[in-house]
C-alpha cells in the first residue's frame, strides 16, 4: 500500500488530532506534518464563503509545503480547517457555528466537509458583530475560565456540558471532506452519468 503524506495547515493540536483520527480510519500508512498556515480571512469569519475560503487557503498552503519543502509529489493531501458563523434562517440568533474542512490532493482536486452546526448565546453573537477583532473562542474561553479552550475541548464541549468535543466535530468534518477521495468510483462524473441514464 502506498504511504500517503498529509499536511495540516494549523498548529492547533485539536485540528491535528482530528485529521489523524479521520485518516486513520481509512489509511494504514500515512505521515502527518502540521505547519502554521494563514487563512487570509478575518480572525472570526462570518458567512459560508469566508469560512470556506479560509479553509481552502490553509489547505493550498499546506499542499505547497509538501510539494516544495518536502519534495513529495504524489499521494499527498493539504488539509485546511476553518470555523465561523453562517446565517441560518429560523435559528434563535440568526447564526450557527460551522467547522469546515478543505482537502486538496496533488491533482488540485478540492473536497469540502463540515461538522455539525450549533448556536451560541445571543450575547456572544452581539459581541462578535460589534467587535470584529473578537474571536468566539476567546469569549467562551473567558466564560469557561479556560483561555486555552479552543486548543483543547472547544466551545462545544463547554456548551454541551462535555458531551461533544471539538475534536469530534472536526473529525466528522475531515471524514466528510474525504468522501470523494475514498469513494473515487462513486464520485466519478462518468459513473454518475451512467447511473442517471440507466
Amino acid at each position: 500500500m502506498t504511504e500517503i503524506t498529509i499536511c495540516v495547515g494549523s498548529l492547533n493540536p485539536t485540528k491535528v488530532n482530528a485529521v489523524n483520527q479521520a485518516f486513520s480510519r481509512y489509511f494504514k500508512q500515512y505521515k502527518v506534518y502540521n505547519i502554521k498556515a494563514e487563512s487570509k480571512v478575518v480572525r472570526q469569519p462570518i458567512g459560508l464563503n469566508m469560512i470556506i475560503e479560509g479553509a481552502i487557503n490553509r489547505a493550498r498552503y499546506s499542499l505547497k509545503f509538501l510539494i516544495n519543502a518536502k519534495r513529495i509529489k504524489s499521494s499527498i493531501y493539504g488539509v485546511g480547517i476553518e470555523a465561523g458563523l453562517a446565517e441560518v434562517p429560523k435559528s434563535r440568533t440568526g447564526f450557527m457555528d460551522f467547522q469546515f474542512c478543505a482537502i486538496i490532493n496533488e491533482n488540485n482536486q478540492i473536497s469540502l466537509g463540515s461538522g455539525i452546526g450549533f448556536e451560541y448565546p445571543q450575547f456572544v453573537i452581539n459581541q462578535i458583530l460589534n467587535d470584529k477583532d473578537t474571536e468566539i473562542g476567546d469569549i467562551i474561553g473567558n466564560l469557561a475560565k479556560n483561555e486555552n479552550l479552543k486548543n483543547e475541548l472547544g466551545a462545544i464541549s463547554f456548551l454541551s456540558k462535555n458531551v461533544i468535543t471539538r475534536t469530534e466535530i472536526l473529525t466528522h468534518a475531515v471524514i466528510c471532506a474525504l468522501l470523494p477521495f475514498i469513494n473515487k468510483e462513486v464520485y466519478n462524473s462518468n459513473a454518475k452519468k451512467r447511473k442517471l441514464n440507466a
